[in-house]
């Protein structure tokens, strides 16, 4: 039998072709000594496949739904939702299905976290939705429900503009955000104190964590063979951003 960790970081590595899709719909985060989280790095191409996934159910949501209640209006959440969101850009919009509903593209800048588990007390809009979305059906896209907090509070601030119908997307869910603020589409489910890497978030992720690490008593060869050995990050992203981070910190 595979050991788990094996198999994590061989999907780590691995061609899209071999890509485990079950693994990648409930994975479990790599535990780190002295540390309250799990950490679950998700590399481009499963990020990429989890997202053609969810594609395919919106696109045939749209076929099924009838003009009345098809989507006509995304809203990409930043920063969380952009890099899902520009790839669900081209399989909804350039991949819609013949005879489907047009649906634009816009974005909405809110935050509800400073860094891993360091949340504002209330979410803050930052951006405006950059295209009209009264009266419209609107899709809001993001990549993480954590408790659901971002959800809901989007949920209702575009339902108080005047949108006519506001669904919700988040490529993974965990359990306090499905119980808060069930989304229309995700892919997969992580447990509460697992925190996903997406690939737009490595530097960003080792420069809130190994300070928390150095606190705690880890050294820096040991803060990178938490990042490298056990989370699974290329050496080169380690090497070059781990020592001016640990140094400052």
């Amino acid at each position: 039998m595979t050991d788990p960790l094996q198999h994590y970081h061989q999907q780590l590595r691995c061609s899209a072709a071999q890509i485990d899709t079950a693994f990648w719909r409930n994975p479990t985060g790599v535990t780190i000594p002295d540390d309250e989280l799990a950490f679950l790095l998700v590399p481009d191409a499963a990020h990429a496949m989890a997202v053609t996934e969810v594609a395919y159910d919106v696109n045939r949501f749209q076929q099924e739904a009838g003009p009345d209640n098809a989507i006509t209006a995304a809203l990409i959440a930043t920063m969380g939702g952009m890099l899902p969101g520009i790839l669900l850009h081209d399989h909804l919009v350039h991949g819609r299905p013949a005879g489907s509903a047009r649906m634009a593209f816009g974005s909405i800048g809110v935050s509800l976290y400073k860094g891993p588990n360091e949340r504002y007390e209330q979410p803050r809009v930052q951006q405006a939705a950059s295209i009209n979305i009264a009266g419209e059906n609107v899709l809001v896209i993001d990549d993480l429900g954590d408790r659901g907090g971002t959800l809901a509070f989007l949920h209702d601030h575009l339902v108080q503009h005047h949108a006519r119908r506001v669904m919700t997307l988040a490529l993974y869910m965990k359990p306090q955000a499905l119980a808060a603020c069930p989304v229309d589409f995700h892919f997969g489910e992580v447990e509460q104190h697992t925190w996903i890497i997406t690939p737009r978030e490595l530097v960003e992720t080792l420069a809130k964590r190994v300070p928390v690490w150095r606190e705690r008593g880890a050294d820096q060869a040991e803060c990178r063979r938490r990042l490298v050995e056990l989370i699974g990050y290329p050496a080169a992203v380690a090497d070059r951003y781990l020592p001016p981070v640990f140094s400052a910190s």
